[in-house]
């Protein structure tokens, strides 16, 4: 199954006209609904593997303690926190309209790790996938993600608003305070997929009578620091030398080869390698919003 023409109806034309350039709203035929649903969901919250970091609850006043939803267990004898408990998150989202934040969902549902694979592979970059289930009314700050978004609208309905780009390429990914006006100011329903470019400017809350559910696929690039690690990878690898050299010497001659050793191996890099090599690694600190 081709899973980037099954979230992006005529990839030709988006690579063509919409990639690194603009934000659009894609209506593809058969749009990947069935990844996660509301069953899956519940399933999920009441198997009682799933556990911190990778479920996280949030309100307007910020980030729900852990302790809050992840009762301790008994296991063995010991008491063992951090697994999510299924009816505290549901309260949660109910009482206080807390929005409930799946992260890494490509590293443990298999579904959707299918889906990053396959999107990874076509684009040759590195894919990872999270989840939002959230309440209407609730409006997240404007920021930037370091990857190219796919946010893919499983259920309810979201209003979007998406910003230009940064100025230059020394932009982190934080709040955008004054990101100007909005290029796309739209409302993203079931089955439709929205298209962010990376690092372009970006605020999102559900409309409607009832909660929204999404899936944002994020697309990492590599940025210099990758770069870096990845020349050093290739270039560095190959050569023994002594660990303590005995005299001057000795501690010159192992000089003088590992930067013969490091000539030879740069000098059959290319830059095209260099990212190719990189952008499978290209993880983010900050993972997203």
């Amino acid at each position: 199954m081709n899973w980037f023409e099954r979230c992006v109806p005529d990839t030709g034309t988006f690579l063509h006209t919409h990639w690194r350039t603009a934000p659009v709203v894609l209506r593809p035929a058969e749009p990947p609904l069935e990844l996660l649903t509301g069953a899956g969901l519940d399933a999920i919250l009441d198997g009682g593997l799933l556990r911190t970091p990778y479920a996280g609850l949030y309100t307007a006043d910020g980030q729900i303690p852990d302790e809050r939803f992840c009762p301790p267990r008994l296991v063995t004898g010991r008491a063992v926190e951090g697994y999510v408990d299924g009816q505290a998150v549901r309260d949660l989202i109910r009482d206080e309209r807390a929005t409930l934040q799946l992260r890494y969902v490509d590293q443990w549902y298999p579904p959707v790790r299918a889906l990053a694979a396959g999107i990874g592979e076509q684009l040759g970059r590195l894919v990872e996938a999270f989840y939002f289930f959230s309440q209407p009314g609730r409006h997240g700050p404007v920021h930037r993600d370091d990857g190219d978004l796919l946010a893919i609208q499983l259920g309810g309905a979201k209003r979007w608003q998406v910003h230009a780009g940064p100025a230059d390429g020394n932009w982190e990914p934080v709040r955008a305070d004054e990101p100007g006006p909005p290029l796309l100011d739209t409302v993203v329903r079931t089955g439709e997929i929205l298209y962010v470019p990376r690092g372009f400017a970006h605020t999102a809350a559900a409309v409607g009578d009832g909660p929204s559910a999404h899936l944002t696929v994020v697309i990492r690039e590599a940025g210099t620091g990758h770069l870096r690690n990845a020349l050093l990878s290739r270039i560095s690898g190959g050569i023994t030398l002594p660990g303590r050299p005995l005299d001057d010497d000795g501690l010159l001659n192992a000089a003088a080869s590992l930067i013969g050793h490091l000539r030879e191996r740069l000098a059959d890099v290319t830059p095209e390698d260099l990212v190719a090599r990189a952008r499978p690694h290209a993880f983010s600190s900050r993972p997203t919003a």
